[in-house]
């Protein structure tokens, strides 16, 4: 999961709080909260058709951003 980081972030167009994961540096999702539900928004990849990572680090980089998210104040109900 090395080639992961998450962000938790404070956007300026955004009332609450949002993680950020990137892949290589590159913005792959981001997670927040509409209303009582958790969002996930995958974004396309700038330079590829597609992106490709081994689907357990993915799994794992997910749970570990709602885990942060939430542990963050994110993901209030």
């Amino acid at each position: 999961m090395e080639k992961f980081r998450i962000t938790i972030a404070s956007l300026p167009d955004r009332e609450n709080l949002v993680a950020e994961i990137l892949y290589n540096g590159v913005q792959w999702a981001e997670l927040s909260q509409e209303g009582k539900e958790l969002i996930i928004q995958f974004y396309s990849h700038p330079r590829q058709d597609y992106w490709k990572f081994p689907l357990d680090e993915a799994f794992a980089a997910l749970e570990e951003a709602k885990k942060r998210f939430i542990g963050m104040g994110g993901g209030r109900e």
